[in-house]
């Protein structure tokens, strides 16, 4: 294990937050959607989630209890930011979403959000994958999905899924019906628990150790079961994506 990953980290949680910088993010994203459009705001939200989390250290596990332990404790680079915390199964959440306290701030003092968040995450859901509750999730999924990508298990990759999300305004968001018997299968938790993790926490994600043969084999399941599920309720095929929840490292391609 990396000597990163020995020291705790402190989350968003636990840092002061600033009014002034809570609503100035929120004004500068809209003020990209107005002048990039919301093309350009997906963009810009996408590559900043990815940035950040190609500056975090790389992390390698000698055993998946290591791994849980690292990140319940806080010191892990899945902790770093989102206070994320092994709930069970496969399955970590994060008890208190980061951006929630800005956006709530924002709506107190500017009023209600532009049509630009609602209209970004729609853009993401359809174009990239449906499983944004909000804006600010656009940002969260790009940083998680580089993130795991920098974690490994006695060198080999680990497996990685969104699950759900609770916005800020109470709304849950799950996983589409053609990906849960997939996901919840590697999460090892029921849609009723999932459900339940929900009610008590802002985000659900499945973490596991992944090889080539497993991560490829769940990828294509899920996004035939998508596929299928698409066609029947009449989406248009260009919304219909690989199933990029179970996230794939160059080096599981190869060796597939």
């Amino acid at each position: 294990m990396p000597e990163e990953a020995t020291q705790r980290r402190f989350t968003a949680q636990e840092l002061p937050t600033n009014p002034f910088v809570d609503v100035g993010m929120i004004l500068f994203l809209e003020d990209i959607a107005e002048k990039q459009g919301v093309e350009g705001l997906l963009a810009y939200m996408m590559n900043q989630g990815a940035a950040l989390a190609e500056a975090m250290p790389a992390e390698d596990y000698g055993s998946w209890e290591e791994f849980v332990n690292a990140v319940t404790e806080g010191r892990s680079i899945i902790s770093a930011l989102e206070g994320t915390v092994f709930y069970a199964g496969n399955v970590f959440v994060t008890p208190v979403n980061p951006f929630h306290e800005a956006y709530g701030t924002y709506i107190k003092l500017m009023g209600e959000l532009l049509p630009a968040h609602r209209e970004v995450t729609e853009l993401y859901n359809g174009r990239v994958q449906n499983s944004a509750v909000e804006s600010m999730a656009v940002i969260h999924q790009a940083f998680r999905r580089t993130l795991v990508r920098r974690v490994t298990i006695g060198g080999q990759p680990v497996g990685y899924a969104e699950l759900g999300a609770k916005g800020f305004d109470g709304s849950i968001r799950v996983i589409p019906e053609g990906w849960q018997e997939v996901l919840l299968e590697k999460a090892g938790i029921s849609a009723t628990q999932l459900l339940t993790a929900l009610r008590q926490n802002s985000n659900a994600i499945v973490v596991y150790p992944a090889t080539a043969e497993t991560a490829q084999a769940a990828t294509i399941a899920a996004a035939r079961a998508l596929s299928a599920q698409q066609v029947e309720e009449g989406l248009a095929p260009e919304v219909v994506t690989a199933a990029p929840e179970l996230e794939t490292t160059p080096e599981e391609e190869k060796a597939a």
